[in-house]
């Protein structure tokens, strides 16, 4: 995995980084090292060296290590073996899936599914649109279909199918999910009005389920949230980064100095905005509203 830069330039530790560092004469392959990144972090959580997982997986030491370096590719049965090995109910399998069928999303984007995956609590303030993890396919497809008004469907349905599998990949681990939005995001129309009204649905039914925490930022003047998109995503001992949403794909900072700050101005987010009952009151007020 290659490792992003900060904005002063500062190379920004990676997940893969986070998991291992031996030396191997074959090239990595970006994608697979992905994969290896995540197998190695799982191997860790469980106490195992490289050697006790091949024993349990009937695999090779050096088979492990090249897996988790990305210099070889895996198969289906590979992962299957080694979610059995590691009981991780099948999470190998299905980040195997997803990366396969994913060879055109760009990287950065590869990085953030990365980092969500590894993350225990992921909090997001988003000001225009409803957040990635939160949309339904109608919505999603709409801004795909805005940004790439030249791509083919089969590359749109792969997209949208990327973007809507997202939530679904990291609720197993129950991990803190709280999100902050201006109000123009669930008022604004993207696509149709029965669109907005079947994404306030399923964001009302994120909330009722406690999957989610929501809050609105009312349109009320001056609030902490004038600044561009951002998540905050603790990870494994504490560790936490900075994802600032830019035009073509995230800056992701490491700095803990910066991260504080930018965590800092969340919490006063959560302290201006509705509470989360009364988000999702003005929710349901809104879904009522768009199904007129």
């Amino acid at each position: 995995m290659t490792h992003g830069r900060g904005k002063l330039g500062k190379p920004v530790e990676s997940v893969s980084r986070l998991c291992h560092s031996q030396d191997m004469p074959q090239k990595p392959d970006p994608l697979w090292a992905r994969w290896g990144a995540e197998l190695a972090l799982l191997r860790s959580r469980a106490g195992m060296t490289q050697t006790d997982l091949g024993r349990r997986a009937l695999l090779s030491k050096s088979a492990i290590s090249s897996f988790e370096l990305g210099t070889r590719t895996p198969k289906v049965h590979h992962a299957e073996k080694l979610d059995n090995a590691l009981s991780t109910d099948g999470t190998l399998v299905r980040l195997w899936r997803n990366l396969h069928k994913q060879r055109q999303v760009p990287d950065w984007f590869l990085d953030a599914l990365m980092l969500e995956r590894s993350s225990r609590e992921i909090r997001q303030y988003q000001s225009i649109l409803v957040p990635g993890l939160l949309q339904t396919p109608d919505y999603a497809r709409t801004l795909i279909r805005l940004r790439e008004p030249q791509a083919t469907d089969e590359h749109v349905a792969q997209l949208v199918k990327g973007r809507i599998g997202r939530l679904p990949e990291i609720t197993p681990r129950k991990p803190l999910l709280w999100f902050v939005v201006d109000e123009i995001v669930i008022k604004r129309v993207v696509g149709t009005p029965k669109t907005m009204a079947e994404q306030a649905r399923h964001i009302a039914s994120l909330v009722d389920d406690g999957t989610i925490r929501f809050q609105v930022l009312r349109e009320t003047g001056l609030h902490p949230g004038i600044c561009a998109p951002f998540r905050i995503m603790t990870l494994h001992e504490s560790k936490a980064v900075l994802c600032q949403e830019k035009a073509i794909g995230d800056e992701v900072v490491d700095d803990p100095v910066k991260v504080n700050k930018i965590a800092t101005l969340f919490g006063a987010m959560q302290a201006e905005a509705l509470s989360v009952g009364e988000s999702l009151a003005l929710l349901r007020e809104q879904q009522k509203e768009f199904e007129q």
